[in-house]
């Protein structure tokens, strides 16, 4: 077996292995992006309330306000203003991060998996070009 039909053969497997997983999650990352809708950044102030701290904002149709997770209070603090993500569709709706953590896992490991897939292609054709 010559070096360029064993770079064949591996290109072809590395392809398969990562093309049929990679485009599915690739597209299902996009799918939950395009189902999540656009996300603008607004400007929220945190305040304590008694035993509980809440977020307000002023986006679409008027003030809104909830209140906020714990999770949410350790990394923003029980005070101050802050830049936070709120839905076009629903400005009731409000988020501290750009992207949900699954879509964007999602979308990564797609678009590596593919990337990896098409070369692995372009290698697995090398041998009809030299």
């Amino acid at each position: 077996m010559e070096p360029i039909d064993a770079v064949e053969a591996i290109g072809e497997l590395v392809s398969w292995f990562c093309l049929v997983p990679g485009i599915p999650l690739l597209l299902a990352g996009w799918l939950l992006r395009v189902r999540d809708g656009a996300w603008e950044p607004v400007e929220i102030v945190v305040i304590p309330q008694g035993d509980r701290t809440l977020a307000r904002w002023y986006a679409g149709d008027g003030f809104h306000e909830r209140r906020l997770s714990r999770a949410e209070r350790m990394r923003l603090g029980t005070h101050g203003e802050h830049v936070a993500q709120v839905s076009a569709r629903h400005p009731g709706r409000m988020r501290l991060r750009d992207h949900p953590p699954l879509q964007r896992m999602l979308t990564v490991l797609g678009t590596v998996l593919t990337a990896a897939g098409l070369l692995g292609l372009a290698l697995s054709l090398l041998p009809l070009f030299a």
